[in-house]
């Protein structure tokens, strides 16, 4: 797949050219590498004066600016064909919510896009997602969805389960967790069931759907190839790091209320109610709809744990 692409993007005026929001995050680094490492040349648009990034061959350009400004967007969506749309928080702060940063941030990319002449924006959204969902965090990207959607652009969206990799902020803050407590705690029964997609895999499916025209106006739900409980994720995660530790069962209703007071003080808080919805919720999909479509094969959690995770 990586040559298919490298092969449509030779020489200088062939090669795609896309903007990415959101570059600076997580998922949203190993999406710009990717996409560099198969010959797209890159507009950044980044709240940072720099944000780290190495352009080779003068791939990469960046722009100063935030999805709350259409003018910055517009700046950096010029001459491009395809804008990736990776930002998005997950929990509220004093000057970042829902309806700002999701809802009304993607409604002023869209008016970007269609002012620059971009012809398809490619979304990071998530599973769960839906118009029923209990949490605000679903809602508002629902909302979002629903913008591009409507917005008479080509769209590809992306709902993936829990993403991990080197830098994530799920299995390597449970990583920490267990090297330096002799307990781990477990919120709920614990039986709650997750589907944990690696990184490059992902971004590697967000990367060929801008060029691939089967991925026209899709909703694709990733996750990886197995479901399990988040007992079964700790345990996985206790295994490759050869550490024995006890779970700690906190209530759920006990988790409620601490998230309350943690929500009164701090903004961000470290756990908000809303997120404890999203738990409850889980996070499931049938996988094989994405890697056939694709025709890919996820990895399993362990084995890419096995590969990268000190222990």
């Amino acid at each position: 797949m990586p040559g298919e692409i490298g092969e449509r993007s030779m020489g200088d005026t062939g090669r795609p050219k896309a903007a990415v929001l959101g570059a600076g995050g997580f998922i949203g680094g190993y999406l710009t590498l990717n996409l560099t490492h198969l010959g797209f040349r890159l507009n950044l648009l980044s709240h940072k004066t720099d944000p780290g990034f190495i352009s080779p061959r003068g791939q990469i350009e960046t722009f100063r600016g935030s999805i709350e400004d259409e003018d910055s967007l517009a700046q950096c969506f010029d001459g491009c064909d395809t804008v990736f749309h990776l930002v998005g928080i997950i929990a509220e702060t004093r000057t970042k919510t829902f309806q700002k940063t999701v809802i009304e941030g993607t409604a002023r990319l869209v008016a970007a896009a269609k002012k620059t002449g971009v012809k398809k924006i490619i979304y990071l959204s998530a599973l769960g997602t839906s118009a029923v969902a209990e949490s605000d965090y679903h809602k508002a990207k629902w909302e979002a969805e629903r913008q591009i959607i409507d917005s008479g652009l080509d769209y590809t969206i992306f709902r993936p389960s829990i993403v991990y990799g080197v830098g994530d902020q799920f299995i390597n803050k449970i990583a920490g967790i267990i090297r330096m407590m002799p307990v781990v705690p477990v919120l709920g029964d614990g039986l709650y069931k997750l589907q944990p997609v690696y990184v490059e895999e992902l971004t590697t499916l967000m990367a060929l759907s801008a060029v691939k025209d089967y991925t026209s106006r899709k909703i694709y739900e990733i996750g990886g190839p197995e479901q399990l409980t988040y007992l079964e994720v700790l345990n996985i995660i206790k295994r490759t790091m050869s550490r024995k530790r006890a779970s700690l069962h906190i209530p759920l209703f006990l988790a409620r209320m601490a998230a309350y007071l943690m929500e009164m003080v701090l903004k961000p808080a470290p756990l908000t109610r809303d997120q404890l919805k999203m738990i409850a919720a889980g996070s499931t999909c049938d996988h094989m709809i994405a890697e056939n479509e694709f025709g890919v094969k996820f990895s399993s959690l362990e084995i890419q744990l096995q590969k990268y995770m000190r222990k």
